[in-house]
């Protein structure tokens, strides 16, 4: 429904400029309440974008649940904000089971599995990937991904940074 939404531009996006540094902040204290069989790394940056806050939050959410997804409990999930050459870069990182080299190019297709043995274990549609690209791209960005089979999946959110300046004058235009 939602990629439908989406398909069909009916979906709102409301941007604002905001911190993402926030969100991923509050994302990781709520995933480390419900989830306590894996061990959490974050190191988290303040940078700013222009976005719809409530799709950042899901696309972040997306990323954190599939590594949870597959990485085996015990094992540790690293969560990076940092900003690069003008981009805001959402990283999550795992020791999880990883994406077949010939899987890759495929894992943002709607209701794309790796496998059937994987979607029997862990569930899920296949969508949520589709979702995240989705929203990335609607907001100016785009995904990264490197994955090795036994060794672990890192998947980057990009998106357009928000100078510093830019905002700070932006505010001072409302206080005249």
């Amino acid at each position: 429904l939602f990629l439908a939404r989406g398909d069909n531009n009916t979906m709102t996006i409301q941007m604002t400029e905001f911190d993402v540094s926030e969100l991923a902040k509050e994302v990781v204290k709520e995933t480390k309440m419900i989830d306590t069989s894996h061990d959490f790394d974050s190191t988290i940056q303040s940078v700013y974008i222009n976005a719809d806050e409530g799709l950042i939050k899901q696309a972040f959410r997306i990323l954190i649940d599939n590594a949870i997804k597959y990485t085996e409990p015990g094992g540790k999930i690293k969560v990076q904000v940092e900003e690069k050459e003008g981009k805001a870069m959402l990283i999550v990182s795992d020791e999880g089971i990883g994406i077949p080299p010939e899987d890759l190019p495929k894992i943002f297709d709607r209701f794309y599995r790796t496998d059937e043995s994987r979607a029997r274990s862990t569930g899920g549609t296949g969508l949520g990937l589709s979702i995240a690209n989705w929203i990335c791209e609607r907001h100016g960005g785009h995904m990264e991904v490197i994955s090795r089979v036994g060794i672990g999946t890192k998947i980057s959110i990009v998106l357009p940074a928000v100078s510093k300046d830019l905002i700070a004058a932006n505010t001072n235009e409302g206080n005249g």
